[in-house]
Order: structure tokens, then sequence, then C-alpha cells
């Protein structure tokens, strides 16, 4: 009876597992396309884009369509899906993040530092991340990217897990405060779950 129990768990972790997301459609550092301006390399487009932005300030995210560079029909943002739980890891779910609101930020020798609070939900409860610390990353390779790592949240069902985000870029409009390219979201510990895809955000300014 054992025996017959331990493989039925065996085969309900394996197909769990086997729906979880994966990184292969991120793209680490494709070359930046300054649309509105295309003689602007990476490094002066951030500059411009971010620079002149006061906090707080909102960025929103969703899944987009690589070919058209607009979100798709009823997208709720990037996602990650896995598995999780505070006693065996069989729950199946999806991290949703929508956005962040950017607290503060500073300039720094390769692009920006940041603070931000996300604004996510796993399976419909938001989780609690605090303030996330993150970085956007301006390169002489004409490539720049946005990165939150190693930030800590805690969620009903779930319980504590590390956070990774990685977003690179593959398009900036200054003009319209657009960004576009390539994401990757990962998190472990009593849950695991990664994904990966084509994201567009949109730079909001406080609105007064």
């Amino acid at each position: 009876m054992s025996r017959i129990s331990n493989s039925a768990m065996l085969a309900l972790l394996g197909g769990l597992l086997n729906g979880c997301g994966s990184t292969r459609q991120f793209v680490d550092q494709p070359h930046t396309t300054t649309l509105d301006e295309p003689q602007e390399d990476a490094r002066h487009a951030i500059a411009e884009l971010l620079g002149p932005m006061i906090p707080p300030y909102s960025v929103k995210l969703c899944e987009a369509d690589p070919a058209s560079r607009e979100c798709k029909k009823d997208s709720k943002g990037i996602a990650a899906t896995g598995v999780g739980g505070l006693l065996l890891p069989i729950l199946p779910l999806t991290l949703h993040v929508r956005g962040m609101e950017v607290q503060r930020q500073h300039q720094a020798a390769d692009g920006l530092t940041f603070a931000a609070s996300l604004d996510a939900t796993v399976d419909a409860i938001a989780p609690l991340c605090g303030t996330v610390e993150g970085k956007v990353i301006s390169r002489d390779n004409d490539t720049a990217s946005f990165q939150l790592r190693n930030f800590y949240c805690n969620w009903a069902l779930v319980g504590n897990v590390i956070v990774n985000a990685d977003l690179s870029v593959d398009s900036i409009n200054v003009k319209e405060r657009i960004v576009t390219g390539f994401y990757k979201l990962t998190f472990h510990g009593t849950g695991n779950a990664t994904g990966s895809g084509y994201y567009k955000a949109v730079i909001v300014p406080k609105s007064t």
C-alpha cells in the first residue's frame, strides 16, 4: 500500500513539475533600438527616459507580442508558473507581476538604482514583498536591462521564497515612455516557479 502511495505521489509531482514554466524564451542582451530617436544609443536613451522621472512613479507591465510590441489580450502581467506549499510542494501556482511603483531612484555608474513596491499576485493573492531593490543597467555594447535580484516574498499557502526578475531591453520609445524586451522571472524556496517571454512596460508619472 505504501509503495503504491509513493508511486502515485511521484507521478503527481512529476506531472506538476512538467507543467512549470521555463526561461528558454529569455534573451539576455538584445540590441536596443530607440524607436523615436534612432541615433541614440541605449545609455543615452535610458538616461532620457528615466533621468527626468520624479518618484513615486509607476511601471505597468504586460505580456506582449514580439512582432507588434503590443500587450496580448487579457494579459495579467509577466508570469512564472510552478508548484509550492508549506508542507508538500504540490500546489500549482502562478505568479503574475503587473508592475511596480518606484519609490526612489539614484544615478549609478552604469545606469540607475531604485527601490520599488511590486503590483503582483499569486493566484489572486497579493504576496508580501516589502520594498524591492533593483537597478537599470545600460552598457557600452548598446544593450540595457532591468534587474531585481534575490528579494524575499511571503504569501499564504506557499510561505517564503526568493524571487529574481530580469528584463532585457530591445526597444525604447522615450516620447511615449515605453520599453519592450524579454523577461525571465523565477522564485525558489517553499515554492518554485519559472517563466519567460516578451514584455511591454509603460512608465507612468504620478498624477498631479
